[in-house]
């Protein structure tokens, strides 16, 4: 039944082009991922598709399959969403990075791919909620996005309550070796005071 209900939404959707997927829902409170890094699109490559990463604060590794990340932007007008459809396994303490990448040609700096769900253009102002089974577990927001680099929350250990708070994010143009300034799958450079 729940799977029907799944599949009727997808339908009465605009942009659905994945099949509809069992609801999968683990076991997650607020706070227990959160938003830490976004990359945005890059002046001058192409090739680097936009991110997001993922930290787990949970305590436990965690199976991120059912997680629902939700993109709209700030005056409402639109929304993308996209749903992690495998088991994508991150351990406690660690930074896991979703992008817009195809699945048969995932780049070296991410762990998963949401290509196929994400029907549109990166959202240049945006707020990011990941949610599990309609509880939002994290949200994170930006005015924009810088054109060389990511944007990154700078608290260490990452706070889930900082996410909303423009202050306590910075830009991050630490080359990576990936091609992609900034730090993906890895802790984050301290922002300034």
């Amino acid at each position: 039944m729940r799977a029907a209900l799944i599949a009727a939404a997808c339908v009465a959707a605009t942009g659905c082009v994945r099949d509809a997927t069992d609801q999968v829902c683990p076991d997650l409170a607020k706070g227990d991922l959160i938003v830490t890094e976004i990359g945005g699109p890059q002046t001058g490559n192409d090739l680097l598709v936009p991110w997001i990463e993922i930290y787990n604060a949970s305590g436990d590794s965690v199976d991120l399959r059912g997680t629902r990340i939700r993109f709209r932007r700030l005056d409402g007008s639109a929304e993308i969403s996209v749903l992690v459809r495998r088991s994508l396994v991150t351990a406690a303490e660690s930074y896991t990075v979703l992008g817009l990448d195809k699945d048969s040609m995932l780049e070296s700096y991410l762990d998963y791919s949401f290509g196929p769900d994400y029907q549109g253009s990166w959202l240049s102002a945006a707020a990011i909620d990941v949610e599990v089974c309609g509880t939002l577990v994290n949200r994170a927001r930006y005015s924009s996005l810088p054109n060389t680099g990511s944007y990154s929350l700078g608290t260490m250990p990452p706070d889930p309550d900082a996410t909303e708070d423009a202050t306590k994010w910075c830009t991050d143009t630490t080359a990576n070796g990936a091609g992609f300034p900034g730090s993906p799958q890895r802790a984050n450079i301290a922002c300034p005071p």
